[in-house]
């Protein structure tokens, strides 16, 4: 080849070469990009759930309270003679207590024109009583004999809360309203700490809850006349106008959205989330830094080239050495060329060989490795999977710890009155009490101390029941608030496995846990668990009368990552993780579909004939809950 041919080639392969390595170099930041900004969606969609519910817990552990003042027998007649001052005073007086356990701003109570007759804060300067609140939508919805529900800021003290009314119902016809203030300063002034920023919107589309102050009370879309009509016959805010919030403009990098140029976001850009908050008619907007998206994208980008540059480096010193290497065999005689030929197939040859042994050697250490990181792995994934439930769990959680708590306080502040006047056996009796509640918190928090432990994979015999038992006890909560009747029939010929404590409780969560998201929402909603023995082997069953699954679909339950769940909802790791733990035990996890419709899931486990298993439980052990 002529030396200017030859020339040109050169260069045709090196800028193919250079074009190549730009093209990796911007493919492999896209990759980093999309990989890390999907973990940062994933991320803020979980976070905004967990605000949703801790939003959801502040409001609801005080939704009972209107109605169960609504039943008051002194409230009541009231409302029939609301000239009697001697009865005013003494629902004031009870209104008050009534308040001031609960831990309310106020509790009050309006007759069918909307007027305030009594209130908890009945002797204080900014009082309720005489006020007229027809105006409020609160009081039109509960007069309506609905559940009244409203955020608006105070009329008389400026403070905003969340009002919930009653309607008080006698003799089939609604004569009066009961009407509590919630407080949710508290709950902002958590979020404000969180490295996070929230915004939560009523359905105009205002800003009314932040963990940045400056955004409260800004509009995110145009309010239109109607709707500020509306607003202004409530009093719903008590401002004349809604200055807009600049969300930005929506930039795409690494196939994940991001805000940029936002009011929210001045100096960065961020990955929002929008989640609706159905029972409310609001939307909670959270955005999350997407920083580590760009580095990602920069360092991936970066190390791209610099590999490459090192590439490049060994190429140029293999290519010289080619070329002093072709120089001096020409300078050598043709009999020691031959010679070197021979020695250099017979050199390649052993390295051959020796290249094969330590390949060998090092996909035998590879492959014990792989094992050791997968049993690992699967550790991990079990004590994640374990505290994903524990996240669910944590709404329901705060409700069982408030209500001790708040029976707490008020029974220590009527033990203090009571020694103060000399009433000692009765004071007495308030503290057995305190002592029985604060062992039932200790029951409630043991629960989910043990249940987030790490386990061991040591089999012991373990007593099915109580197992059953601690993870009913777990998902408590959740069974309570959806309303769905759990009942077990546990076999007493079937009492004791070779297993895991905590690895058993963790596959029955999981186990109960999906079928009540089965059931969720649907008439007539059930749960059931069984045991029975058959030889050597204990079957513990789980179902539901759920929609059940098509057959296709319940061929694939056991897969990772396939889930039947709305989006943001599942991982589809439960079942999965199930199934490992139960082969780890030398049991069996099988789904099958009922006949009467609904799942029903089998888990077969060894039966333990040991010593140390735990006491024999009745003949027949039934229980619903």
């Amino acid at each position: 080849m002529r030396p200017d041919l030859a020339t040109a080639a050169r260069a045709v392969l090196l800028a193919l070469v250079g074009a190549a390595a730009l093209f990796a170099v911007v493919k492999a930041g896209e990759m980093a990009e999309a990989r890390v900004g999907e973990r940062l969606a994933s991320e803020a969609r979980h976070r905004s759930e967990i605000y949703a519910q801790s939003l959801e817990g502040a409001i609801e552990r005080f939704g009972y309270l209107p109605a169960a003042a609504a039943l008051d027998l002194n409230v009541r007649r009231l409302l029939d003679q609301p000239d009697d001052a001697a009865l005013a005073a003494t629902v004031n007086a009870y209104l008050e207590t009534l308040n001031r356990a609960a831990g309310t701003p106020v509790l009050y109570l309006m007759d069918p024109s909307g007027m305030t007759i009594a209130a908890s804060n009945w002797d204080t300067r900014e009082t309720y009583v005489g006020v007229d609140f027809s105006y409020r939508p609160y009081f039109t919805e509960a007069m309506a004999g609905q559940t009244g529900r409203f955020y608006a800021i105070g009329t008389l003290t400026g403070v905003p809360g969340y009002f919930i009314s009653a309607p008080v119902v006698i003799g089939g016809k609604i004569r009066g309203v009961v009407v509590t203030k919630v407080n949710l300063d508290p709950l902002e002034a958590v979020w404000q700490e969180a490295a996070d920023r929230v915004l939560v919107t009523d359905r105009h589309g205002i800003v009314f809850l932040a963990s940045d102050p400056r955004f409260k009370f800004h509009a995110t879309r145009p309010i239109d006349a109607a709707t500020a009509q509306e607003m202004e016959k409530t009093r719903q805010y008590g401002r004349p106008a809604y200055p807009q919030l600049n969300l930005g403009t929506v930039e795409t990098v690494g196939g994940v959205p991001l805000i940029a140029a936002s009011d929210v976001a001045p100096h960065g850009r961020v990955i929002a989330d929008d989640k609706a908050l159905v029972p409310y008619g609001w939307h909670l907007l959270l955005f999350a830094d997407a920083a580590a998206l760009e580095l990602a994208g920069r360092t991936a980008r970066v190390g791209m080239t610099l590999g490459f540059g090192v590439l490049g480096l060994l190429g140029l010193y293999w290519w010289q050495h080619l070329k002093r290497a072709r120089e001096s065999l020409a300078a050598r005689a043709a009999l020691e060329a031959a010679q070197r030929q021979l020695e250099a197939k017979v050199e390649a040859r052993t390295a051959d060989l020796t290249s094969a042994n330590g390949q060998l050697a090092g996909e035998i250490e590879e492959r014990r490795r792989a094992e050791a990181e997968l049993r690992a792995a699967q550790d991990e994934l079990v004590q994640a999977a374990k505290m994903a439930t524990l996240g669910q769990m944590a709404a329901g959680i705060t409700h069982e710890l408030n209500q001790p708590l708040t029976a707490l306080r008020g029974l220590a502040d009527n033990a203090g009155k009571l020694l103060e006047q000399g009433r000692e056996e009765e004071a007495q009796a308030n503290l057995g009490r305190i002592t029985t509640m604060v062992d039932r918190l200790g029951k409630i928090t043991g629960q989910l101390r043990a249940f987030a432990r790490k386990s061991s994979s040591e089999t012991l015999p373990v007593d099915v029941s109580a197992a059953v038992a601690e993870s009913l006890a777990i998902l408590a909560p959740r069974i309570r608030v959806a309303g769905i009747g759990v009942a077990t029939d546990l076999d007493a010929a079937a009492a004791t496995v070779r297993f895991e404590p905590i690895r058993l409780s963790q596959v029955v969560v999981n186990l109960v846990g999906n079928a009540l998201d089965a059931v969720k929402g649907r008439p007539g909603a059930w749960v059931g668990l069984s045991t029975r023995r058959e030889g050597a082997r204990i079957i513990l069953s789980v179902e539901d009368n759920g929609p059940g699954l098509p057959e296709v679909t319940l061929a694939r339950i056991f897969d990772p990552f396939f889930t039947t769940k709305p989006a943001g909802e599942g991982l589809g790791l439960g079942l999965p993780i199930s199934l490992a733990i139960a082969r780890e035990f030398g049991a069996t996890l099988a789904a099958r579909a009922r006949p009467g419709g609904g799942l029903g899931f089998d888990l077969v486990m060894e039966a333990a004939e040991s010593a140390d298993a735990a006491p024999p439980v009745p003949e027949r052990m039934r229980h619903v809950c």
